[in-house]
């Protein structure tokens, strides 16, 4: 194949995408979520986003390989700035993340914030110590700090504690269906996220706290414009 054809293919291809994203477009916003897990987080937002009835391409969930946080920062920005070549970009980007024992987090949450400032549609949603307090909420408020306690990591213990509650006693990582089996106390969970979190920022102690509520409102208000 000569390199004008070769040319040729490639410009077609990229048409074709940057048409597909702008067709995409008329159909309303578009919103990338970024975890940093494969399975555990992803899987509970895709139950959600078909709960919520939200269009497929309205919401693209995009699972990292479990790294660091300021590798999930780096991937969602990469991301974010592809789509944008193709003449638009995504109207909001929620990056999924725990602290858990990271020590780029808190580099992750500030680059975020920079971003933002930066005018970019960029959001935080942290788990203070894992994703897991916000299942955990869903059986009602608790604001005791996890930490780190007989060889297991804080996100160890708290797991502990959530396989203690009806239904939960086998919970492993990448388990299917947890969406569907806390779906009836997901006003629990919502409410106490929210009484945590303020009570987080107005003591400085993060531990525990989720923004995962934020995600999930944002979720809720888009599927009411879907």
């Amino acid at each position: 194949m000569g390199s004008d054809d070769l040319f040729h293919k490639r410009r077609a291809r990229r048409s074709a995408e940057m048409a597909r994203a702008l067709a995409t477009r008329a159909q309303g916003e578009r919103v990338l979520i970024v975890c940093e897990g494969k399975k555990t987080e992803p899987l509970y937002l895709n139950d959600l986003k078909t709960d919520l009835g939200i269009r497929p391409a309205a919401v693209k969930i995009a699972p990292h390989n479990g790294s660091s946080p300021d590798k999930v920062v780096a991937h969602g920005l990469a991301l974010y700035e592809e789509d944008a070549k193709l003449g638009d970009s995504y109207d909001a980007v929620y990056f999924v993340f725990d602290r858990d024992k990271h020590v780029t987090y808190a580099t992750a949450v500030q680059r975020l914030s920079d971003c933002k400032i930066a005018g970019k549609p960029f959001h935080a949603v942290t788990s203070i110590p894992c994703f897991e307090y916000w299942l955990l909420l869903h059986f009602g408020f608790t604001d005791k700090p996890f930490t780190e306690a007989g060889g297991k990591s804080a996100a160890d213990t708290l797991i502990s504690e959530l396989r203690t509650k009806p239904n939960f006693n086998n919970y492993g990582k990448g388990q299917k269906g947890i969406y569907g089996l806390l779906k009836d106390k997901l006003p629990t969970a919502m409410s106490a996220a929210a009484s945590g979190l303020a009570n987080a920022t107005k003591t400085g102690e993060e531990n525990p706290s989720t923004r995962v509520h934020e995600l999930v409102e944002a979720l809720q208000r888009l599927s009411e414009r879907c």
